[in-house]
């Protein structure tokens, strides 16, 4: 029966995965929404981790394999600290990220890129299942460097160049540094190329307690955080995306991959909230059909 064939139009549906370190986990939760409703982003744009879990989901990874890699990868962890780090936390990271000897950065991040070109099987953004873009800061002249051609895992390397923690990226004569910088929720990067766009904020909430103060390293990547947040906050007043999503994560510092389970936790309100905002940002254009009409619009999105 083709009654309303005519009048279905398919809405091409945008995903853009913002920066946060460990707390870009609470993305995995979107991605797995997205899988449950059938829906297919046509584009997808990401920034530091976020631009890990684009290139992972983007290489035909589900939301339910990305969890399981990370619960592969983790392991319980005392609660004792050794400076930013506990002990089992460094045998851990060292067995994934490089350290550097020279005062540009902690990690070499090469190790990572291996990491991850176990699980993403392409060596080219053109080879994804579905367009990616990712972002990175020219240190040199303050720009935003924008990726979505050539080789895939560079691209993603420079991304994640968190100050301090990675070294910059050299790379077509250009030094780069984490996407964060200049563009921490590329969304508008997609704009123009989707009907609807998505964009998932993990910046986070810090608790400041009476009787104890952040060390040198919580300060300085603090202050970092809080120039990403005010810099989505100022693009937001002018250019809003149609759907804006910030999982409450309380208390997870940037390298608190080991803090995954609670990461889960705080963040699983987000995808009901993702449901019931696709539902009302949707209906307005689907007034024509039930509501039964609006999640078969949603499945088309599938073929994208």
């Amino acid at each position: 029966m083709k009654l309303f064939q005519k009048k279905t139009k398919v809405l091409k549906i945008g995903l853009a995965l913002g920066g946060g370190g460990a707390r870009g986990l609470a993305h995995i939760q979107v991605l797995e929404t997205l899988d449950e409703l059938g829906i297919r982003p046509c584009k997808i744009s990401g920034t530091s981790i976020g631009a890990v879990m684009g290139a992972l989901y983007a290489s035909g990874l589900s939301g339910k394999e990305i969890r399981e890699l990370v619960h592969e990868w983790q392991t319980p962890r005392p609660e004792k600290k050794h400076g930013f780090l506990n002990r089992h936390d460094l045998r851990r990271w060292a067995a994934l990220f490089d350290p550097s000897f020279d005062r540009s950065g902690l990690f070499k991040g090469e190790k990572i890129i291996r990491f991850l070109s176990d699980y993403i099987k392409y060596e080219t953004f053109e080879d994804l299942k579905i367009p990616l873009t990712v972002t990175s800061a020219d240190y040199g002249d303050a720009s935003e460097v924008v990726f979505n051609s050539g080789d895939l895992l560079s691209a993603v390397r420079a991304s994640i160049a968190i100050p301090g923690v990675f070294t910059p990226v050299e790379l077509n004569g250009r030094l780069l540094l984490d996407g964060g910088i200049v563009n921490p929720l590329p969304y508008d990067l997609i704009q123009n190329e989707c009907d609807v766009v998505i964009a998932v904020d993990v910046g986070g909430i810090r608790s400041i307690g009476e009787n104890s103060r952040p060390t040198f390293f919580e300060t300085v990547i603090g202050s970092f955080e809080i120039v990403q947040a005010s810099l989505i906050s100022y693009h937001q007043k002018f250019n809003p995306p149609h759907i804006y999503l910030k999982p409450e994560i309380r208390d997870i510092g940037l390298l608190d991959f080991h803090k995954a389970d609670l990461i889960f936790k705080q963040s699983a309100p987000i995808k009901e909230e993702l449901r019931r905002r696709l539902q009302e940002t949707l209906k307005p254009v689907d007034s024509i059909f039930s509501a039964r009409g609006i999640k078969t619009r949603l499945q088309a999105c599938r073929g994208l």
